[in-house]
C-alpha cells in the first residue's frame, strides 16, 4: 500500500468500496433468498391440510413487500430478528424491503449487485415507491436505473420521489397526502447521560410555527445571560414549552422589556388600526391576551418519571439511578430531572412478598415485580418496552387439579416474562421453544436450532447448528 500512487490510491479506494457495497447487497439478497425458503403458500397447506378445523391464532401467510411480491410465513423473521440481533419488525422491513427491490425494481436491484449502489440507498428507493402498482414501478425501475452511475444518492433518492409523483393519480395524492398527516406524532426516545432523543412527524405549518417560536424563546434565553449554544437553547425552550406556566411568563417578561427600552423593537401585536379584538383568541372563553388567570400549577404537565435507585444513593446523593425511558443517570443529576415538579415515592415490591396465584390473571404488583426484573421484552434482541408486552407463562398455564398439586402455581414471577402478541404465538404455534432458566433468565431454541439466552441486561446467541463453535 506504501507503494502506491495518488491515482493508484483513488482506485484502490474506489474498488474497496464497490467491494463493501457487494458485501452488503449479498447480505440484502440472502434476505430474498430467506423469504423464498419459507413462503407463505406452504403456511396455508400446513395450517388447513384436507379435511382439518383451521387452526385459530396459528401461523398465518403475510406480505411483509410491495405490490407484486410473494408471501412469507409470518414466524419466519424471527429466525432473522434473533440471529441479526434486530428487531422482529426491523427484520420484517428487511425481508420486505429486499423483495420489493428484487421483484418491483429489478434493474435497480442489480445495479446494487453489481455494487454500484449502497443497500441503504436501495431502501430508500423502495420507500419512496411503495405506493406504487407493480406495473408503475417496473417503469420507474426502467427510468431511474440509467441513472444510478452517474447521480449522487441524495438525488437520486429525490428523482425517484419525482418519478413516484408523476405516474401517481391527483386522488391517490391526495389520499397520500392525508395519510402522511395521519402518521403525525411524537416520540420520546432513551438515551443517555441525562438527556433523551425527541422525534417528531408534525404538519407542516406547525413545523414552521415550532421552530420560529424555539428560535423566539432561544432568543429570550440568550438575553437572560444564556452562554450556551443556540441549539442547545432551543432544545432548552422545547422544555420550557411544555410548561406553559413558564413559558407564558418569559414571553410576557421579554415583551415588558422591550416595551420599556427604546432601542429593542417592540409590536404587542394590537395596532390602532386592528384594534385589541383582534387578537385571534378573542371572544373565546378564557381569553385574557396572555394573562394567567387561573392556578399557575395547574399549567405543570403531569407525568410519571420512574426511578430505581438504591437507598444508600438517596442518602449520599452519590452514584448511579436507573431513570426509566432516560436511561442510567448520576444521582446528582436527578434534581434537574425533577426539579419544579411534584415527586411521589413508591417503595419498590419485593418479589418474595408477592403470592403466587392459580389463576390465569396476573396481579398488578405481580406484573410490577417481573416488568422490573425484565424491563423489555425476553425475545432474542428485542426493544419493545416490557409495558407493551403480554407477560406469557414460560411453562403454559392449566387450570388447577381438584386436589392440592405438588407444583407450584403457574401463575407467579419466576414462570412468566414479557412477550410482543406474535412471539407470543411463535411460541405457542411456531415451534419456538422457551424456558425459564432462572428468574428473569430465558432460553431459546428456534425451529431452526438456533439457541439463545436472554437475560435482564443482554442477549446472545449460544449455539449455532451450522457452526456449532461460536466465538
Amino acid at each position: 500500500m506504501q507503494d502506491l500512487t495518488s491515482a493508484q490510491t483513488v482506485d484502490a479506494m474506489l474498488s474497496a468500496r464497490r467491494r463493501a457495497w457487494m458485501a452488503e447487497a449479498e447480505e440484502f439478497e440472502l434476505a430474498a433468498h430467506f423469504a423464498d425458503l419459507h413462503p407463505g403458500e406452504a403456511v396455508e397447506q400446513q395450517q388447513q391440510p384436507a379435511g382439518s378445523a383451521v387452526v385459530l391464532f396459528g401461523e398465518k401467510s403475510v406480505r411483509p413487500g410491495h405490490d407484486g411480491t410473494p408471501e412469507v410465513a409470518e414466524f419466519a423473521s424471527l429466525e432473522i430478528a434473533a440471529a441479526l440481533n434486530i428487531t422482529r419488525e426491523a427484520a420484517d422491513c428487511l425481508i420486505g424491503d429486499a423483495l420489493s427491490l428484487r421483484h418491483r425494481l429489478p434493474k435497480v436491484w442489480q445495479k446494487m449487485r453489481d455494487g454500484f449502489l449502497r443497500v441503504g440507498v436501495a431502501r430508500a428507493i423502495v420507500a419512496k415507491t411503495a405506493s406504487l402498482p407493480l406495473q408503475q414501478a417496473l417503469q420507474l425501475d426502467r427510468e431511474l436505473a440509467s441513472l444510478v452511475e452517474g447521480v449522487s444518492a441524495y438525488r437520486l433518492i429525490a428523482t425517484a420521489e419525482g418519478l413516484v409523483l408523476e405516474l401517481t393519480p391527483a386522488e391517490q395524492a391526495q389520499d397520500d397526502y392525508e395519510r402522511a398527516l395521519a402518521s403525525r406524532g411524537v416520540w420520546i426516545g432513551q438515551s443517555g447521560f441525562g438527556v433523551s432523543d425527541v422525534a417528531a412527524v408534525v404538519n407542516a405549518a406547525d413545523g414552521i410555527f415550532l421552530d420560529a417560536q424555539l428560535d423566539r424563546v432561544a432568543g429570550i434565553l440568550a438575553q437572560g445571560g444564556s452562554t450556551d449554544s443556540r441549539d442547545v437553547r432551543r432544545s432548552t425552550a422545547l422544555g420550557i414549552l411544555a410548561t406553559p406556566a413558564r413559558a407564558l411568563q418569559l414571553l410576557q417578561a421579554s415583551l415588558l422589556d422591550a416595551a420599556d427600552d427604546p432601542e429593542l423593537p417592540f409590536d404587542n401585536g394590537v395596532s390602532e388600526d386592528k384594534g385589541a379584538d383582534s387578537c385571534p383568541a378573542a371572544g373565546l372563553r378564557g381569553h385574557t391576551c396572555g394573562a394567567v388567570t387561573v392556578d399557575p400549577e395547574l399549567l405543570l404537565p403531569k407525568a410519571t418519571v420512574v426511578v430505581h435507585v438504591e437507598e444508600n444513593t438517596v442518602a449520599e446523593m452519590d452514584g448511579v439511578a436507573r431513570v426509566e425511558r432516560c436511561g442510567p443517570v448520576l444521582a446528582e443529576w436527578m434534581a434537574e430531572l425533577l426539579q419544579n415538579t411534584r415527586v411521589t415515592v413508591k417503595p419498590v415490591i419485593d418479589a418474595t412478598t408477592v403470592t403466587p396465584s392459580d389463576s390465569y390473571e396476573v396481579s398488578a404488583r405481580m406484573r410490577q415485580v417481573v416488568m422490573s426484573r425484565n424491563p423489555y421484552e425476553v425475545f432474542p434482541g428485542s426493544k419493545k418496552p416490557a409495558e407493551v408486552c403480554d407477560l406469557d407463562h414460560t411453562e403454559p398455564w392449566r387450570p388447577p387439579p381438584p386436589a392440592p398439586a405438588a407444583e407450584p402455581p403457574a401463575t407467579r414471577p419466576d414462570n412468566l416474562g414479557p412477550l410482543s402478541r406474535t412471539v407470543h404465538r411463535a411460541k405457542t404455534h411456531g415451534g419456538w421453544l422457551l424456558r425459564q432458566l432462572a428468574p428473569g433468565m430465558f432460553f431459546w431454541r428456534s425451529p431452526d436450532g438456533f439457541c439463545y439466552l436472554v437475560t435482564p441486561s443482554r442477549s446472545w446467541m449460544i449455539h449455532n447448528p451450522v457452526t456449532p463453535a461460536v466465538a
